[in-house]
C-alpha cells in the first residue's frame, strides 16, 4: 500500500489538499483575543508555621469550612491540612 503512494501522482494534491484544509481551518476557527472565563473556585490558604496537621485542621480549618458554607451558592468545600499550612477550595 506504501508503496503505491510513493510511486502515485496523486500524493502530492493530497499532500497539498490536507495542508490547506488544515490552513482554512486555522483561519476561519472563531476566537477572541481575551475570552472571559469564569472558574467558579476559590482557594482559601492559611499558613500557621510550627503547627501540627491536626492542631491546624481544629484551630483553622474546621471553623473556616463552616464559615464558607455560609457563603450562598457554595456546592462544595474540600480541605486539606498540612503541618503549617491549610488549603481550603470552595466550589460554586
Amino acid at each position: 500500500m506504501a508503496k503505491a503512494f510513493i510511486q502515485s501522482k496523486l500524493t502530492p494534491l493530497i499532500v497539498l489538499a490536507a495542508i490547506l484544509l488544515g490552513i482554512i481551518s486555522v483561519i476561519m476557527l472563531p476566537r477572541e483575543e481575551e475570552p472571559q472565563i469564569k472558574v467558579p473556585i476559590v482557594d482559601v490558604m492559611v499558613s500557621m508555621p510550627g503547627t501540627s496537621a491536626r492542631e491546624l485542621e481544629e484551630r483553622v480549618t474546621r471553623p473556616m469550612e463552616k464559615l464558607l458554607w455560609e457563603i450562598p451558592g457554595v456546592e462544595y468545600v474540600y480541605s486539606t491540612s498540612q503541618p503549617g499550612e491549610s488549603m481550603v477550595i470552595v466550589r460554586f
